[in-house]
């Protein structure tokens, strides 16, 4: 025979509390299933393109803007896009035109449309590494929003939250000589994410703040889900993608090219797995909630005395 407990008054509030902490780790834990998300376009770039490759003009600064991103509640979103280089990496103008492996500058490529009715408003990276070492090369980009309304356009000084949003990452396979790979980070407002469906797929690592994702390792068409992931966010302001590739054999000058659809108007989403998957909250998130919980206990304690 079960007995149904009943409290005092006084341990009525703290169990409240013990009971919305639960409900928030659920929440941070659990609850990530895609909303109607705001669909980003990078078409409109300030400024001009300064080289260009065989996927197109390419922008070599290290530190890109686009205006009118995205629109949500009536505002306009502008967005600063800054690129960190790591390894052995060139993100620029290509200075051995003459090796093998050369397929014109590296940089942002804006507006990408890889070939003739191929997708629009995406971003495309282009870069290239250099030697055989297990030296991981690569970039990492740096997204933050900005209030891009009336004379707010091209300012990009007062930042901006987004409340949902969805990016496909795409062309992240790799080849015989070369291993393909990006990272992505909880702490952004990452929430979800989901993978093709296809044996070769990417492969998705949980390292504790970030989510590793690692191409097959054989070359995939652009639109082809293997080499990619659509993840989605919340309350975002700013959101980091780090790029990596290590060149196993081949020539000198190795080249690497990735791209983001913020409109997932690439890829159909059938081939993509359902359900999504869930990030678990962070090890910053749960000392956090740690916090909350002793501090409630704390205030048990007290309504105990």
């Amino acid at each position: 025979m079960f007995r149904v407990a009943s409290f005092s008054p006084s341990l009525r509030q703290p169990i409240k509390t013990l009971s919305a902490i639960a409900g928030l780790v659920i929440t941070l834990g659990i609850a990530a299933t895609p909303a109607q998300s705001v669909p980003l376009s990078f078409d409109t770039m300030v400024g001009t393109a300064d080289g260009s490759n065989i996927l197109g003009p390419t922008s070599s600064s290290s530190v890109i803007y686009f205006t009118d991103v995205a629109s949500e509640n009536g505002l306009t979103i502008d967005a600063r896009i800054t690129a960190t280089l790591k390894g052995d990496t060139n993100f620029a103008e290509q200075t051995n035109p003459d090796a093998p492996n050369s397929f014109g500058d590296a940089g942002f490529i804006p507006d990408y449309n890889g070939s003739t009715n191929g997708p629009q408003d995406d971003l495309g990276l282009f870069y290239y590494g250099y030697g055989v070492d297990p030296i991981e090369d690569g970039i990492e980009v740096k997204f933050e929003f900005f209030d891009g309304t009336g004379d707010l356009s091209g300012s990009f000084t007062n930042e901006q939250t987004i409340s949902s949003l969805e990016l496909a990452v795409y062309e992240v396979d790799g080849e015989f000589s070369q291993s393909e790979l990006f990272r992505a980070y909880k702490s952004d407002g990452l929430m979800s994410y989901t993978l093709g469906t296809t044996e070769q797929a990417l492969v998705a690592t949980d390292q504790g703040d970030s989510i590793l994702f690692e191409g097959p390792g054989t070359n995939y068409a652009e639109d082809d889900a293997t080499g990619a992931a659509i993840l989605y966010y919340e309350l975002t302001q700013e959101l980091t993608l780090d790029f990596g590739s290590v060149q196993t054999s081949g020539s000198e000058q190795n080249a690497v090219f990735s791209a983001i659809d913020g409109d997932l108007s690439l890829f159909d989403r059938s081939n993509f797995g359902n359900p999504v998957t869930v990030v678990p909250v962070p090890f910053s998130g749960l000392l956090l909630l740690s916090g909350l919980l002793m501090s409630a206990l704390v205030f048990r304690r007290k309504s105990y005395a």
